[in-house]
């Protein structure tokens, strides 16, 4: 989930016609509804797939991360 900070980020902010690309790193959740509560506080943005990696991989094999990094942004076109 969203944490609450940002949710009144977006929701005190215009988002309209901005992309809006989520990403974290987790304990274990993944994104666990981002992207779904993202497309409900900003209805008038596009909201790209996320990325969710794990805390304990980003910590201890940053070259994978890298990878996975390189490959979800080339999926995205960027």
């Amino acid at each position: 989930a969203v944490p609450r900070v940002m949710m009144t980020f977006l929701e005190s902010n215009d988002f309209s016609s901005k992309t809006i690309i989520p990403f974290c790193t987790h304990g274990g959740s993944g994104l666990a509804g981002t992207e779904r509560e993202l497309k409900e506080a900003c209805p008038n943005s596009k909201v790209l797939q996320g990325l969710a990696i794990s805390g304990r991989t980003a910590q201890n094999d940053s070259a994978s991360v890298q990878k996975d990094v390189d490959a979800w942004l080339k999926t995205l076109g960027y």
